[in-house]
């Protein structure tokens, strides 16, 4: 079976992906547009950059000529919706119809998030909204949506994303979390006796992050306790996973309601992680769910038993590796994904 990955490395998702299905014998392979320091490209073959705008022309060919060689090698597409289409008038996505190849458009975060339906039960993205314009209107994402499902792909989203889905839309959807090539991670426990622990915040968006009310509590508790404080912005992947290796305390986010990729990877380090899950997100998650579930409202008081007991925080980091080790490993969700792709060519 060749699987071809396309066309963006949302989260470094894809990268971790197609490493997870290459390690069960599966050729996979990964074809994206675009570079970043924030994310791994490991085993993806990557096209353009945000390099000067004179070489965008150069890309923008070798782009063209690569999809079209490499999608007529695959079996399977693997679409990752960080990007609708790429081509002009959505003529990647008519190719890949008339190919009639198995085709699956994976839905991850902000590609597919509605705005309208996140206010209803999620009082703190109410209080952002306003500052987002334009961000996750459902007009947009149902469009999209209908796009994929007309060129026949089926969809793939995580517990969390489900709710987004537009009814009666796909043919079918399955339920696959995200996940990590855990050999990446190696985790260092929060020391049970360190008395001055280390909190870190690493934010993407720090609007949707509530990074600001974060950092008003911190300075309330750092009236109160000792402990270091890093918030970490703009640096290269494997320096702040450096530093979150480093910490004995990961703050996610405390705005969207979920977690994704930057909770999973501080778990998978072996860190205590506190974000905010909705009431109604929370009881999908199995009875083993780690994360330590704060909102913007009791950060204060959820926070303070950590920064006090470092037993506690040893004790949870543990959990936290356990927890990615059973439902987020690359190489087991690969299993589940060759299963989805067989499924997709029968049909």
């Amino acid at each position: 079976m060749r699987v071809l990955h396309l066309p963006v490395n949302t989260a470094s998702i894809p990268s971790h992906t197609v490493r997870g299905l290459c390690k069960i014998g599966i050729d996979a392979r990964g074809l994206v547009y675009g570079s970043s320091r924030i994310q791994s490209f490991e085993r993806l073959k990557v096209i353009g950059s945000n390099a000067k705008p004179a070489r965008y022309s150069i890309a923008w060919f070798l782009w063209v000529y690569n999809f079209f060689r490499w999608t007529m090698w695959a079996d399977v597409i693997h679409w990752y919706c960080g990007a609708s289409a790429l081509l002009p008038f959505d003529l990647d996505i008519l190719f890949l119809r008339l190919l009639r190849k198995s085709c699956i458009v994976e839905w991850l975060g902000s590609d597919i998030r509605i705005s309208e339906i996140e206010i209803k039960d999620n009082p703190y993205f109410r209080s952002i909204v306003s500052n987002l314009p334009g961000y996750g209107r459902a007009e947009k994402s149902y469009k999209k949506q209908t796009e994929f499902a007309k060129a026949g792909f089926v969809s793939i989203v995580s517990v969390g994303m489900l709710r987004y889905i537009k009814p009666d839309t796909f043919q079918k959807i399955f339920i696959v979390p995200q996940r990590l090539v855990l050999s990446d991670y190696q985790p260092v426990y929060p020391d049970p006796n360190k008395i001055k622990p280390i909190l870190v915040h690493s934010p993407s968006n720090p609007v949707i992050k509530g990074t600001q009310r974060l950092i008003n509590v911190i300075e309330k508790l750092q009236k109160k306790y000792e402990f270091d404080f890093k918030l970490v912005s703009g640096i290269p992947r494997e320096e702040n996973l450096k530093i979150i290796q480093k910490a004995d305390i990961y703050l996610d986010q405390f705005i969207i309601g979920d977690y994704g990729m930057a909770a999973l990877e501080a778990m998978a380090l072996g860190k205590p992680v506190l974000c905010y899950i909705k009431p109604s997100i929370i009881e999908q998650y199995p009875a083993d769910f780690p994360v330590v579930n704060a909102n913007l409202d009791n950060l204060e008081s959820v926070l303070e038993p950590l920064i006090n007991d470092g037993k506690l925080r040893n004790k949870i980091g543990k959990l936290g590796r356990k927890y990615v080790e059973k439902y987020h490993d690359a190489e087991k969700i690969a299993k589940q994904l060759v299963r989805i792709y067989n499924e997709l060519k029968r049909r």
